[in-house]
């Protein structure tokens, strides 16, 4: 049931991206339209997301659950990075942040609300964060070889991050927000899918086809990303027993998305092969809509 409904979010998804493909063909969105989509996305829509995932009853164990998705959002980020030095070293650089970092945010944080409910992504922000931390600091490093370029301030001065404590002073002190607060919330949050691919479909369609279809490095980095890294994380999580149920899927689903969107981001800005990084983003999410849905098939028979 989970695959099918993984299948259908992912197609939908896809149509969405190639939405976003026409309109920049047809001159509808511009490289400036993009950014600021961007921007608001990032922003505003994201935050509230993960505000919306925090405004739930408080429980104990709802709180223990927390605890234990952070520790399995952890335990799948050692997995990935280890991958990713495994097969890429440190000088293909692009290469290892993108095996190294899934698009959590865009992707995973949607798919994951849209299979399991809103309430979900409670369980997927521990992830997101940590792809906040580790790229600002490792993901720097690892992309740019210096270490002094690491800056400690956007770590935990962004948005995912102020909103994740934020969050979690609504979850623990549970104040009354009156419901034109929580109903504004709702429906930026519920902009996150369609903004998303929008903004990927723009991408893509800086890319041409035949190029990205055509490089056999393009799929090889892509199915480190889609396929061994989601593999080598399901058997790490068997070693660890309390690594079973709904929050371990949740945290699979984030941890096998396609190379993250930062990647082309991080390259442009350290002056590495922008267009090469936009590529692996583009084909690794095209692939994905395949690759998604079969992860999940086969880790629901060894984790659920």
């Amino acid at each position: 049931m989970i695959t099918q409904i993984l299948l259908q979010q992912t197609i939908i998804m896809f149509l969405l991206m190639m939405l976003g493909l026409l309109l920049s063909r047809r001159g509808m969105i511009t490289e400036q339209g993009s950014r600021d989509l961007s921007n608001v996305l990032l922003y505003a829509v994201i935050p509230c997301v993960i505000l919306r995932s925090y405004m739930s009853e408080f429980s104990v164990d709802k709180l223990r659950a927390m605890g234990i998705s952070a520790v399995i959002a952890v335990i799948a980020f050692v997995a990935s990075i280890g991958v990713a030095y495994l097969t890429c070293g440190t000088r293909h650089r692009i290469e290892n942040f993108a095996v190294a970092f899934g698009n959590a945010g865009f992707i995973g944080i949607p798919l994951v609300t849209a299979v399991f409910g809103a309430e979900a992504a409670f369980y997927v922000v521990s992830y997101s964060t940590l792809v906040n931390l580790l790229q600002w600091t490792y993901g720097i490093v690892i992309i740019s070889g210096k270490k002094e370029t690491i800056n400690l301030k956007m770590v935990f001065v962004n948005p995912v991050f102020i909103s994740m404590v934020i969050g979690l002073i609504l979850f623990v002190a549970q104040p009354t927000l009156p419901s034109v607060v929580t109903g504004t919330i709702g429906y930026i949050a519920d902009a996150n899918t369609a903004l998303a691919m929008i903004i990927l479909g723009f991408y893509l369609s800086k890319v041409r086809l035949r190029d990205l279809f055509a490089s056999a490095r393009l799929y090889v980095v892509s199915a480190v990303r889609l396929l061994v890294v989601p593999a080598v994380t399901v058997l790490i999580f068997l070693l660890f027993p309390f690594a079973r149920g709904e929050i371990t899927l949740i945290t699979l689903i984030a941890a096998a998305t396609p190379v993250a969107s930062s990647t082309a981001i991080f390259a442009q800005k350290f002056d590495q092969d922008y267009r090469q990084a936009v590529s692996y983003v583009c084909l690794s999410t095209i692939l994905s809509v395949a690759t998604l849905p079969l992860v999940m098939l086969v880790a629901e028979r060894f984790l659920s």
